[in-house]
Parts: C-alpha cells; structure tokens; sequence
C-alpha cells in the first residue's frame, strides 16, 4: 500500500501465494465516507457510477508479494518479488509503473549482496525516497539481525549501500515484515509487523515501538504529507496518524 498526491494504491490478490494481481487506486478526497467502498455491490447504480469514476484498477501485473511498494509524484515503483526465497543469490525485477494508466513503463533487473555473490540480499520489503532511490530492510536470519539498505539510481545502474542495522530479533516468533516507511523529513524508518510496529533510526537504533490488541495485523504502512499510513488486512482498512 501507498499513499501519494491524495490517493491511495494497493495491491489486490486473488490468494496469499499469488505473485502477480491487480493495483487499485482510490481517490481519498471523492469517498464521501469511510465505509461506503465496502457497500459498492449494493449501492444505487447512479451511487455506484458516481464512486467508481474515481477508481482505477490496474491490468494483471507481476507484483510479487506486494509489500515492496511505493510511489512518487507521477510513477509506482514495486520490487516483484518472490517472497518464499530467503538467502538467494537471485536477482530481482523492479517495475516502474506510470500513475496515468497503471500500467509498466520500465523494469528494471538487480541484484545486491554481501561481500561475496553468494551471500544474497534478498529484499522482502522496501520502500521508495524518490525516482532515484529506495530503502530496503534486509532479515539475516543467520546473524539474527536486520539489514537496512539504501540503494540509488544513476543512470539505468542500481547502486545498494548498507546505511544501518539492528541487532537481535524483533519478534520471537520469526513473524515477517510486514511493512516499511520512511519519514524523509526525520530520517526514521519504520516497520510493521503483523499486529506490531517499530521505529527506528537510519543506523538502526530502536526509538520507540507500538502494540495494538485488536486480533488484525498490518499489511503495509506508508509516511506521506507527515502523516503515517497503515492498512489492515482483513477486511481492508486504512488508518491515518499525524507524525509529530
């Protein structure tokens, strides 16, 4: 999920195993309330006329898990991968998808590793600064720690750099990263796990965490405007909060 220019983009899978799906884009300003997207089957037809006009559903796209996303002022940028690979020294694909009719205008190949080529960074999750550049997290579950990643674009070249990371594992109970944001204006990431988040530093020092007990879990969290985004799975939620 992201949230860019007064709308919101999320992925929508037909499974949890599916690589590829549809992005929808709402227009959060047209939607008169906060429930009424989820009544689109039984609205009115002139009601229901009236709300899709500013909904905009994508072609079928290989988007990979869907929890490496992001946007900027004219494009989406999603890293399609495979989310059932850990230490791999496989590449990735990063598609850059135009706003206008959210379809791929360029894909990108890269691969980012660890000394050797055979210690692969296998990115889950990431999040994008600008058209240039994005921050991914890393999981070294060998050396039980978090890997923070900036990588930057010059030219059609890739180029990773290892800015932080933390110690020690976030949850006992090995649950993904469910999420990744990144406050430009404060330099902080932060990361959401299923029903926890975490905010840290770009060296990655722990600043502070959250909890809620609602039986829901993340399923991708944005920072845009200084606001921070988090949508809930099941059924779809978006919850908006003021970074101060």
């Amino acid at each position: 999920m992201t949230v860019s220019n007064g709308s919101m983009y999320a992925t929508m899978y037909h499974s949890p195993h599916d690589t590829r799906a549809h992005i929808v884009s709402y227009q959060l300003g047209q939607i008169p309330n906060r429930y009424i997207m989820q009544k689109l089957p039984w609205l009115p037809w002139s009601q229901f006329v009236s709300l899709a006009s500013h909904v905009k559903v994508s072609p079928y796209l290989k988007l990979g898990h869907g929890q490496a996303i992001g946007s900027t002022s004219h494009y989406l940028y999603v890293i399609a991968n495979n989310h059932l690979l850990r230490k791999t020294p496989q590449s990735e694909e990063l598609m850059q998808i135009s706003k206008k009719n959210l379809q791929i205008k360029r894909i990108w190949t890269f691969k980012v590793w660890n000394h050797s080529v055979r210690t692969g960074r296998y990115f889950h999750s990431a999040t994008f600064v600008n058209d240039h550049q994005f921050i991914a997290v890393y999981h070294d579950v060998t050396d039980h720690r978090f890997e923070y990643w900036e990588v930057t674009r010059r030219g059609n070249s890739w180029h990773p750099v290892e800015i932080g990371a933390t110690k020690g594992e976030f949850m006992r109970n090995n649950s993904p990263v469910q999420g990744i944001a990144y406050d430009k204006k404060r330099k902080q990431i932060y990361l959401a796990f299923n029903d926890y988040l975490f905010k840290t530093n770009r060296a990655g020092k722990v600043l502070t965490s959250g909890h809620f007990h609602t039986g829901r879990e993340f399923e991708g969290i944005c920072v845009n405007d200084s606001y921070l985004y988090a949508e809930l799975a099941q059924r779809l939620e978006l919850l908006r909060q003021k970074i101060k």
